[in-house]
């Protein structure tokens, strides 16, 4: 119990120091080559709305990465379509333990999508700590870990989409 109790306040901390060292990189966003999405996977979320969300922004399935967080799962696998993890990723200290979250993590990607509306520990915390020149989030959670916070809600992608690609296109970035 101590531990966790370790582990979770390392994690809080580490999610504030991201989240106050982060210097925004929004305006190198020029075009979308590269795309990474943060989900909740213990919500139901149909990943070919994902799939479909990069087809309309115009970016490859290839350069498309899915990033699931599971609440107490045992054994973490990936499938096709998305990667996944758990708070036992990350150690007492709160360092991320996977290779493949550091990965994703330190990834420069053109925009990260955190398409989740509770917040959790492990999901702002790979959030904050993202190298993604432009996070777009839902109102839901925090509003320092994201620069483009979209007033949908993670039921209606169709409406989320559609908003989107309305604040994309008056940033020019599409």
């Amino acid at each position: 119990m101590i531990a966790k109790g370790l582990k979770r306040n390392s994690v809080k901390k580490s999610i504030e120091y991201h989240i106050k060292a982060r210097k925004s990189k929004a305006k190198e966003v020029s075009s979308i080559s590269s795309l990474a999405v943060l989900i909740d996977a213990t919500k139901s979320i149909n990943i070919l709305s994902v799939i479909k969300l990069a087809n309309e922004l115009g970016v490859k399935s290839d350069r498309l990465i899915v990033m699931g967080y599971k609440d107490d799962q045992k054994e973490i696998s990936d499938d096709k379509d998305a990667a996944y993890y758990n708070f036992k990723s990350f150690g007492v200290n709160g360092k991320v333990k996977s290779s493949s979250l550091n990965n994703f993590i330190d990834t420069d990607f053109d925009i990260l999508i955190n398409f989740y509306s509770e917040s959790k520990l492990g999901l702002d915390y790979v959030a904050a700590a993202s190298k993604a020149k432009l996070k777009v989030g839902f109102a839901e959670v925090d509003n320092r870990i994201n620069d483009l916070i979209i007033g949908a809600s993670t039921n209606d992608t169709n409406l989320f989409i559609s908003e989107l690609k309305k604040y994309l296109k008056i940033l020019q970035i599409i």
